[in-house]
């Protein structure tokens, strides 16, 4: 049970963490350059002091270390996309795409893990897809047509990529400790950024920034915060069934969806998310096979 309970609890971190990415994307940071580049920096920080406590064991296995690395580049590209289209878009569009990994993984899983899912464990993934989906999709401004968001397809080859770094995470766990993965992944995480991100402008606007020190200090904590996501994220894939603690991992959109009505209601302008009557109804049955889908991985594991 201690998979199923991380991988809950890593859901709902990240869900908080993706609402105050897109707060900060949308409303307090000039570009997204100029906010990713702390957060990676951040996350390999974080990931050096838990080295100096949890260092490499020598059990680590080179393909095992080999195949961490390869894991966290996948991510890292995944990441990148998903702050870039926080910022664009709503959360509650984005996640339920990104959320829909789960089933890659447990294609994936079959040849290169051997993990076996049965009957009502696949049921239980297919209805959480199908959750997800349905959040997802988009009425035009008529309510005569029914579509998916523009930024479906790049979002979904994001959801593969996560599901790669998942799967490949796995293999990994198998020598290294959920600590040492998450330093892998930070160091990974900021290549990436760097790569993208560090640029002359980018650090003119970071030292030009109204309110450098508040924001900074709002950065730090929901990165502290996201890395006990991150690590629990790593328990939960190292002690259950990767398909598995992944579908619950990605149950987001339906704390999304709690977190829109929330804010919705008490912080209307907070961010740009729109919930009306008719899309209430669509979600709340997204949620329903959501919730049902891991009622059923509960029961079953």
């Amino acid at each position: 049970m201690l998979w199923i309970i991380a991988s809950l609890i890593t859901a709902i971190i990240f869900t908080g963490a993706n609402f105050f990415d897109s707060y900060m994307l949308s409303k307090k940071m000039p570009s997204l350059a100029s906010y990713i580049l702390p957060v990676g920096i951040m996350q390999f920080l974080i990931g050096l002091v838990l080295l100096v406590f949890f260092p490499f064991s020598h059990q680590a296995g080179f393909s095992h270390l080999l195949v961490a690395v390869g894991s966290g580049f996948f991510n890292a590209f995944a990441y990148v996309i998903l702050l870039n289209y926080l910022r664009k878009g709503e959360v509650s569009r984005v996640v339920p795409v990104i959320s829909s990994s789960p089933i890659f993984i447990a294609l994936l899983s079959m040849p290169l893990l051997g993990e076996i899912l049965g009957f009502w464990q696949w049921l239980a993934i297919i209805a959480t897809i199908a959750g997800t989906v349905l959040i997802s999709l988009r009425r035009d401004d008529g309510g005569s047509k029914t579509r998916l968001d523009k930024s479906f397809f790049i979002l979904l080859a994001a959801a593969v990529m996560s599901a790669i770094s998942s799967v490949g995470y796995k293999y990994a766990l198998e020598t290294l400790s959920f600590w040492n993965m998450f330093t892998v992944n930070g160091i990974c995480v900021v290549i990436v950024i760097l790569f993208f991100t560090l640029r002359k402008s980018t650090l003119e606007e970071l030292k030009t920034l109204g309110q450098r020190t508040q924001k900074m200090g709002l950065l730090i904590g929901n990165q502290l915060f996201a890395a006990v996501g991150g690590v629990l994220g790593f328990v939960a894939i190292a002690n259950g069934p990767v398909a598995l603690a992944s579908t619950l991992m990605n149950i987001r959109p339906a704390f999304v969806f709690i977190f829109s009505l929330v804010i919705g209601r008490f912080y209307p302008n907070l961010l740009n998310e729109r919930l009306n009557r008719r899309t209430i109804p669509v979600k709340l049955i997204g949620i329903a096979l959501i919730t049902g889908g891991v009622v059923i991985i509960g029961l079953s594991s």
